[in-house]
């Protein structure tokens, strides 16, 4: 359970669990995308991205994780494939080995995912989802699949494009969000389960000193709503910086657990468009 939770904590920051979005309560009449984003974007070019990360907790090294981007074209639409993955490390990695990973397939001109894949390996522990996005008739098929088991499915309707994921929400923000202090980015998301509206805020700036080198970044407030339930989520004020440049990388990750503290810091990066 103790390695479980520290690797989806890791995939929440690496995927997204949306960093920087805070996620307003579920309201039950119908679902209405309010939008408040940057039309124009930045032009920095995710292709040939790598971003590496280290996971602690305390003063433990429990986990390492990592997102790669590429562009490619598909029956002459170009799409963003953005993957991820986590493995436990240090005192985790001794009691049980994970591997768990995931993949998008994100429409650039539509700024909307595809199809998104998350797969979970943990010791014994197998567990499979597939969202399929039908932006013909705006619904989206979710697929899930236990080791033993029949998948079961299940079909939810789009309200609105541009719309993001799990996967995909950092991205959009990254390219689309706006970027000056006191402002604010508005957005749909699905969840899994439902969708719901993200409010990223832009608290101020700061100079970040992380493995990966000093930066100027743009610090952030990201909702506890958002990290994973159970001893590990987060409670209280949780943040995130990403640089100031027109590539807004994520360089860290802070907030207090029921048990300590977690924080993500950038280890190694490669730089899109190179």
């Amino acid at each position: 359970m103790l390695t479980k939770k520290l690797s989806n904590m890791a995939i929440a920051f690496t995927v997204m669990a949306m960093p920087c979005l805070s996620i307003s309560k579920e309201v039950k009449k119908v679902f209405k995308p309010t939008y408040n984003y940057d039309r124009k974007g930045t032009s920095y070019d995710f292709n040939g991205e790598k971003l590496e990360y280290s996971l602690h907790w305390l003063f433990f090294h429990v986990a390492n994780a990592e997102s790669n981007v590429a562009r490619i074209s598909k029956n002459g639409t170009e799409y963003l494939r953005i993957q991820s993955k986590v493995r436990t490390a240090g005192i985790v990695g001794f009691f049980k080995d994970i591997r768990d990973m995931g993949y998008s397939l994100w429409n650039i001109k539509l700024k909307t995912p595809v199809k998104t894949f998350m797969s979970q390996r943990e010791g014994t522990y197998v567990k499979d989802k597939l969202f399929s996005y039908n932006l013909d008739n705006m619904t989206v098929t979710v697929v899930k699949q236990k080791p033993g088991q029949k998948p079961t499915t299940k079909e939810y309707k789009i309200p609105s494009i541009p719309f993001e994921d799990l996967m995909t929400g950092i991205y959009f923000f990254r390219k689309y969000g706006i970027f000056k202090v006191g402002a604010h980015t508005d957005f749909p998301v699905f969840t899994g389960k439902k969708f719901i509206m993200t409010h990223v805020k832009i608290l101020g700036k700061e100079k970040v000193k992380v493995p990966a080198g000093t930066f100027e970044t743009y610090k952030c407030s990201l909702s506890s709503e958002v990290t994973p339930k159970g001893v590990f989520k987060m409670k209280g004020d949780v943040y995130m910086w990403l640089t100031t440049d027109k590539s807004h990388i994520p360089v860290k990750i802070s907030g207090d657990i029921t048990i300590g503290s977690v924080s993500a810091e950038l280890e190694r990066l490669k730089k899109g468009g190179n």
